[in-house]
């Protein structure tokens, strides 16, 4: 993948002229980290709850891509909001380039603090194969967020076990500014994009904000990625090449 310098070497935020962001908002991101789940998971938000676009992020090191969606250009790094929640989302289409990944984050840490969000959501999967009990998800909040912690009635992350990637770098980041976030990971398989553990993540989302993100697109694209993957095995376990026929 290709990536460029920008001229102004600088992590800078565009919002749509006029627009400003309420105080109290809720900030929801989410990265490619393990099964997709946070990228997944935020865009299916946007999607689903028709969240206006209001700006754009600029970084030091751009992807060379940009797309079409629903008829309109879409950009590596874009910012969306849900008036009826005073919700905001950032949206990233790629990571952010690993050269550039500890200032990307903790530009958009500082940035985080200035809006004074009410609280900060990340959003990202947990390996399955970590899974004990009954629990779909698991947190990892800083220490200002933990007394919001009763409202998701979601266990902790066990001792142990670890945050990594771009995920990891925000939340420490949030912790070293005292801002009020959590990390929210939902059980995920690892190795493919996981929609059904970003359904889980949805429904959670849904329970305690009162939206009706609608799931069902979710569950519909995890039962092809599963067929798929049942087909694949069971091929790669036929040792008679004549059987491996459909």
């Amino acid at each position: 993948m290709a990536f460029v310098a920008t001229k102004d070497s600088s992590f800078k935020v565009y919002l749509k002229e006029g627009f400003k962001i309420k105080p109290n908002a809720v900030f929801i991101c989410g990265f490619h980290g393990l099964g997709e789940v946070g990228f997944l998971s935020t865009a299916h938000l946007v999607k689903t709850l028709d969240a206006e676009r209001v700006g754009f992020i600029k970084s030091d090191m751009l992807p060379l891509f940009v797309s079409m969606e629903n008829e309109r250009l879409v950009l590596p790094f874009e910012i969306y909001y849900y008036e009826k929640k005073n919700m905001a989302f950032f949206v990233p289409r790629f990571q952010p380039h690993q050269s550039e990944q500890w200032g990307f984050l903790e530009k958009l840490a500082e940035w985080i603090v200035q809006q004074q969000f009410s609280e900060v959501l990340l959003l990202g999967g947990l390996d399955a194969s970590f899974k004990e009990g009954e629990e779909e998800m698991r947190c990892v909040p800083t220490t200002a967020y933990k007394e919001n912690l009763e409202k998701w009635n979601v266990p902790l992350l066990e001792e142990g076990l670890f945050v990594a990637g771009p995920l990891a770098l925000l939340l420490s980041e949030l912790e070293i500014h005292g801002a009020a976030g959590s990390g929210l990971l939902t059980y995920a398989t690892r190795g493919r994009p996981d929609p059904r553990a970003a359904a889980t993540m949805l429904e959670k989302i849904n329970e305690v904000f009162g939206v009706t993100a609608n799931v069902d697109q979710l569950i519909e694209e995890s039962k092809e990625i599963e067929r798929l993957e049942k087909m694949r095995k069971s091929i790669e376990s036929d040792t008679d090449p004549s059987q491996m026929y459909l």
